[in-house]
């Protein structure tokens, strides 16, 4: 059986993880942006010419995800996409001079959620903090989690969701 103890953390650790994420949504909204196209942004940006296929190897999520958050992205300004010069086969992307200004617009203000998380908090409490989120993370990252980046959890986690609500629809 879980201790009272075990189950308050539980829920802190869920509250911490909503609060973040409602910070974040509210900062990315001013700048129009998707909770996952701020990676992407931030790839192209450090990875010019990059391919599709890039961005999904680094998010290790499906190339069709990123194709359609590109094909948005690209809507909005964001990013370009021309054909490879060598390999028509392949696009590459490009971040826009709006799509720059956006990302570090948006960079700042998602620092300063993190700021404000930790604010009151020494660098030595960091330390331990980090240590301890490590711990917990290594001990949930074992058998399919293993060596998944936050972007490919968060697919996984849709799809057993849509699984789920599949299987009870039926």
């Amino acid at each position: 059986m879980v201790s009272p103890s075990l189950i308050d953390i539980r829920k802190r650790l869920n509250k911490i993880n909503v609060l973040h994420r409602l910070y974040f949504y509210k900062r990315a909204a001013k700048y129009n942006l998707y909770f996952g196209q701020m990676p992407i942004l931030e790839f192209v940006k450090n990875h010019d010419n990059c391919t599709q296929r890039d961005v999904a190897d680094f998010l290790q999520v499906s190339p069709p995800s990123i194709a359609t958050s590109i094909k948005r992205m690209q809507k909005a300004g964001l990013l370009e996409k021309s054909a490879d010069d060598k390999d028509l086969r392949y696009n590459r992307i490009r971040i826009t001079d709006k799509g720059r200004e956006i990302s570090e617009k948006c960079r700042k203000d998602l620092d300063a959620v993190d700021e404000m998380m930790l604010s009151g908090f020494n660098e030595q409490e960091c330390e331990l903090l980090n240590g301890f989120l490590d711990r917990i993370i290594n001990n949930l990252s074992v058998g399919e989690f293993a060596n998944k980046t936050f972007f490919s959890l968060i697919a996984e986690e849709k799809k057993i969701k849509e699984r789920h609500i599949r299987e009870e629809e039926e």
